[in-house]
């Protein structure tokens, strides 16, 4: 598989700080840095730093519209960055903004220690209580339910009625969360690594485990058409079923080999069958499910890949290291 064979080369960038974020704004990768700012990169190889935080910025996300991100910073500021340059504070506070996300129907979470802020975009804030310190949300893509990965399980919020929750519980530390596709699993890495796996409908009956990873699955996507969920966290391509009423319980993962060493994130290509995989080496990999061939669009430099990204259209793959790099790929059409 030649992923070349559109339109653009790599792009690549390296600044002057540690990346801790990345996310698209229409047509430019937007990269959040340890000193505050946020780095938008262009196809054309040119990039602008803008200064948002007075310190790092924890967490970024784009909002439904792609025309906004929303940054969290150590400086207790939830700070929304419009395309047009605008930055405007939604939340100031004393403590770290841990945690953001952004809800296809229009509202944005943010989480500080115990306490969860939920919102319509531009309108007041509604407060919510987690039993401990949120380690991540994330909405539901059908934005029914917002979920927070805190100890002891997943707390469920409505976004529209607030007291209306659900806790999904397993014993252990829970890092990151998601939702399949259709909306009706729940799933969260945990610090044994392994996922654990929820039936929203029948949370105490239709849970699992889905372990077997020798690190932690951080990074998990669904595919584009939502049949399998990839994971990072091997040396190997895992993809957990998610077909028929019971999704992954009591079905097995299949594998997908030929990677070059541990899968750090991974992201799935939309309205298309290939995956964006980013290794703890460095290098970066697009993996097509037609042939189950990789192709390797960013050579390792030592320094882990903690994002890969694709733009809501599929059209640009981005990705960031640790180290302050990141890389910007127009592959045109899926």
């Amino acid at each position: 598989m030649d992923p070349f064979d559109a339109a653009g080369a790599m792009r690549h960038f390296t600044f002057d700080a540690q990346a801790t974020a990345c996310a698209f704004i229409g047509t430019v990768l937007a990269v959040a840095g340890g000193d505050g700012k946020v780095r938008l990169c262009a196809v054309d190889g040119s990039f602008k730093a803008v200064e948002v935080h007075d310190g790092p910025i924890l967490a970024m996300a784009a909002n439904a519209k792609g025309d906004a991100l929303y940054t969290a910073g150590d400086d207790g500021n939830l700070k929304k960055l419009g395309a047009d340059g605008s930055i405007d504070i939604v939340h100031e506070g004393r403590r770290w903004v841990d945690c953001v996300a952004c809800s296809p129907r229009g509202h944005v979470a943010w989480s500080c220690g115990k306490t969860v802020y939920l919102a319509k975009e531009g309108e007041a804030a509604t407060e919510v209580s987690a039993p401990s310190s949120v380690s991540d949300l994330a909405f539901s893509p059908d934005g029914k339910w917002l979920g927070a990965a805190v100890y002891g399980g997943a707390q469920l919020i409505a976004p529209n009625q607030t007291d209306k929750q659900k806790f999904l519980e397993w014993k252990g530390s829970h890092l990151s969360i998601g939702f399949s596709t259709d909306g009706r699993f729940c799933v969260t890495s945990m610090l044994e690594n392994a996922l654990h796996v929820w039936k929203i409908d029948n949370p105490e009956d239709k849970h699992g485990r889905m372990g077997g990873y020798p690190t932690k699955p951080l990074s998990f996507d669904w595919t584009a058409d939502g049949r399998g969920m990839l994971t990072a966290g091997a040396d190997v391509l895992v993809m957990w079923p998610f077909t028929g009423s019971n999704g992954p319980l009591g079905q097995n993962a299949a594998v997908f080999e030929g990677g070059v060493g541990m899968l750090r994130s991974v992201r799935a290509r939309p309205r298309s069958r290939q995956v964006l995989i980013g290794y703890a080496a460095g290098g970066v990999a697009l993996f097509d499910r037609k042939d189950n061939g990789f192709g390797y669009i960013a050579d390792a430099d030592g320094s882990p890949v903690i994002d890969v990204q694709f733009s809501p259209d599929g059209r640009l793959a981005g990705f960031i290291r640790e180290n302050g790099t990141a890389g910007l790929l127009d592959m045109g059409k899926g």
